[in-house]
């Protein structure tokens, strides 16, 4: 078999690392290397240098670490066994995404949820000689497939760590961090850095496209129900602390408990009701005097406005509404 006189990538587009099948490589043979690849030099396992794009010579003034283990008699001419493995230093776009849902603890209100998650990212080898000693080994070729299987863990992994933390930067809860993918794709790229760059790669860009959480889980109804709570509360002032009362009240009231509980119920349960009615009154003695003063029709407005108010928060039915802005337009 005649000796290889020139090295040229013949792997199939797309891959990222494709050894040459040959080892047999005469002295002054040429290397050939394309645009956005590195050729690693292999002699006896070790890895002696990385040749960039372009032509070039192997012959020991090249490599002077060949010189040392390669016996060169008939004036350095003589053939030698090596490796030439090729890799590919452009930008490769990988996705990720949770096969199943991960705990994680909102650190506010330290509840357990379960998260999916998904995104993708943009990788390169920065450091051939690392990536194939660490990654490829002996294997022929290595392409997409394998590095998603590499990496894709990694990145789930640390999900929850980059979560939490732009949780607690943003002091949001964790069901409202999908309004803030892009801290959270930031966060995730300077996670995961570390982790890549022992395998000699680079993270270029980390994107996290959505991020979901099971309705019907009990937790995160809990948390959205603090979430709607503070919202009433922020909203409507007094009008929710009424409406508390008259909750507290109602369900006072159809407490089974022993006699004691049932005198406690019924009394919160008129004190409520008499919260309600002594509200009430002043609602209709307050419709009755401006009633009676003919006020105008833009204090008729603002009159239907709180009474909807009252309507909006549960404090009166619909058909209360309806008879009290009956009585508020006939009195203009």
């Amino acid at each position: 078999m005649a000796l290889i006189d020139v090295i040229k990538y013949e792997g199939q587009p797309g891959e990222i690392v494709w050894k040459f099948p040959r080892n047999d490589i005469s002295h002054f043979g040429q290397l050939v290397v394309n645009e956005s690849q590195e050729a690693v030099f292999f002699k006896e396992g070790k890895a002696l240098d990385v040749f960039g794009p372009g032509t070039h010579t192997l012959k020991t003034g090249n490599i002077p670490l060949l010189e040392k283990i390669v016996n060169l008699p008939f004036g350095g001419q003589t053939p030698f066994t090596a490796e030439i493995v090729y890799v590919n230093k452009s930008v490769i776009n990988m996705t990720w995404g949770t096969p199943a849902p991960i705990q994680i603890e909102d650190p506010k209100y330290h509840i357990t949820l379960g998260l999916r998650a998904f995104g993708n990212y943009n990788i390169k080898v920065i450091d051939s000689k690392s990536f194939v000693n660490t990654v490829v080994g002996t294997q022929q070729r290595f392409n997409h497939d394998g590095v998603d299987k590499l990496l894709k863990p990694m990145v789930v992994t640390r999900l929850s760590d980059f979560i939490s933390e732009v949780v607690l930067k943003t002091g949001v809860p964790i069901t409202q961090i999908s309004q803030h993918l892009e801290e959270a794709s930031a966060a995730g790229k300077t996670k995961t850095q570390p982790d890549f760059q022992k395998y000699g790669l680079e993270v270029v860009d980390f994107f996290i496209q959505s991020i979901n959480f099971d309705q019907n889980d009990p937790n995160f109804q809990k948390i959205q129900k603090v979430l709607t709570d503070k919202f009433e509360i922020e909203t409507m002032g007094n009008m929710y602390q009424q409406k508390r009362m008259l909750d507290i009240g109602e369900a006072a009231a159809n407490n089974p408990g022993g006699a004691a509980g049932e005198g406690m119920s019924a009394g919160m349960g008129l004190g409520m009701g008499m919260n309600m009615a002594g509200m009430m009154s002043n609602m209709m003695n307050q419709n009755q005097n401006q009633a009676g003063a003919k006020p105008a029709g833009e204090d008729a407005a603002t009159r239907i406005g709180k009474l909807k108010s009252l309507l909006d928060g549960g404090l009166i039915t619909q058909e209360e509404f309806d008879t009290k802005k009956k009585d508020i337009l006939n009195s203009i």
